[in-house]
């Protein structure tokens, strides 16, 4: 059983899919919540042809007020099933963040627990996968929801 699950949150059906499985599954482990804020909601360095830098301290705060509701309210869910809970904001890219967090974190998360859009064929080609490349680049194991 593990000690402490990794479990990335944004405000997708599947991220809570994968919310439910981890406390279904990974029952008297602590579950570690994490939300990653993009900052390119907020920041710009323009394109040099006519777009400027740019950067909103309304729309930083709204979308690290909107992570800080969503961690707040996952966490809620497991502390009602008496699952041990702790949770974590980040700022960066999604995949980069995840797994810059599992390697310093060393050898106190045992599992990530994840959800996937189930992108396939150009579509995910284009857009990339986050639970892809955490699943191809974690230290530890990874179960991808969907």
């Amino acid at each position: 059983m593990s000690r402490r699950v990794l479990v990335p949150l944004d405000q997708s059906e599947q991220s809570t899919e994968a919310l439910d499985h981890a406390l279904e599954v990974h029952e008297g482990a602590t579950l570690v919540l994490v939300n990653v804020v993009d900052p390119t909601r907020w920041v710009s360095a323009g394109d040099g042809e006519g777009m400027d830098p740019y950067y909103s301290k309304e729309l930083e705060e709204s979308a690290k007020d909107a992570s800080d509701e969503l961690l707040e309210s996952s966490a809620e869910r497991a502390r009602d099933r008496g699952v041990a809970v702790e949770t974590v904001r980040l700022v960066g890219g999604p995949a980069k963040s995840i797994l810059e967090y599992l390697e310093d974190e060393g050898d106190d998360i045992d599992q990530v627990v994840m959800g996937s859009h189930g992108r396939r064929g150009i579509s995910r080609m284009l857009m990339g996968s986050v639970a892809e490349k955490v699943t191809r680049r974690s230290p530890v194991p990874v179960t991808v929801v969907r």
